[in-house]
């Protein structure tokens, strides 16, 4: 599969956002379940039932696993109508394009001229087939290309296979991506600071958080200027 899962995408807000909001509104299901009850025990039904909901924290618990099996079956359904990915069989070079239950197109290995995308959350996947020389450019797109590791190595596979050169592994991308966000933010701060930037400030963020101080506190009067630093 190139591009997530439906359960990579739907794991993280089932287990961990969702069983929040299910807690926050179990007050409110646990009222209802006390509701339904009382009709009950006012129609004659004094069964184990009735004996189990009778407690207030019972209530609340059951309201809870209710409220978080609903909003999983919410969060689902979207998904599994809605998910673009592309199943490609690596044993006889078929390509699929499928969003939700349909199938958008069919294409070979052979078709496949550029595959590319960014191995971070947010990024989109671009397939580019040409079905015979000189003929027309087609694209097909993967939403989340850079989910999980699991979907980029999909894309991966495939330029491998259609031999483009395979992009390096998606901890090493995500990794690089930080690193130079981390770059471009210490030359912003020595910029204002007036600061000169060393080519070792890009690897060594200890260097560049001593130095950055250092002149921070010549800028404050704190410490007396050596040469190259800014005035204060």
């Amino acid at each position: 599969m190139i591009g997530p899962t439906v359960g990579a995408r739907w794991g993280p807000g089932a287990v961990l956002g969702l069983p929040l909001v299910a807690l926050l509104l179990s007050p409110f299901a646990g009222a209802g379940l006390d509701q339904w009850r009382r009709m009950r025990l006012v129609d004659g039904h004094e069964g184990w039932i009735e004996a189990a909901l009778a407690p207030g924290w019972a209530q609340i618990l059951l309201g809870a696993a209710l409220l978080w099996l609903l909003f999983a079956v919410w969060a689902l359904m979207p998904m599994l109508a809605t998910r673009q990915v592309v199943f490609y069989d690596d044993r006889s070079g078929e390509l699929r394009l499928r969003k939700g239950l349909r199938t958008l197109g069919t294409a070979r290995l052979e078709h496949v001229v550029h595959a590319v995308g960014e191995a971070e959350r947010g990024s989109l996947g671009r397939i580019g087939l040409v079905e015979e020389p000189g003929g027309e450019l087609r694209e097909w797109m993967v939403p989340e290309i850079g989910w999980d590791s699991a979907a980029f190595d999909g894309l991966r596979t495939l330029q491998e296979d259609a031999g483009l050169r395979p992009a390096p592994e998606r901890q090493e991308l995500v990794a690089e991506a930080r690193r130079a966000r981390r770059e471009a933010l210490h030359r912003e701060l020595a910029a204002r600071a007036g600061m000169p930037w060393r080519p070792e400030y890009a690897e060594d963020e200890a260097a560049f958080q001593h130095e950055f101080d250092r002149v921070r506190r010549v800028l404050g009067g704190k410490e007396p200027a050596q040469d190259g630093d800014p005035r204060p």
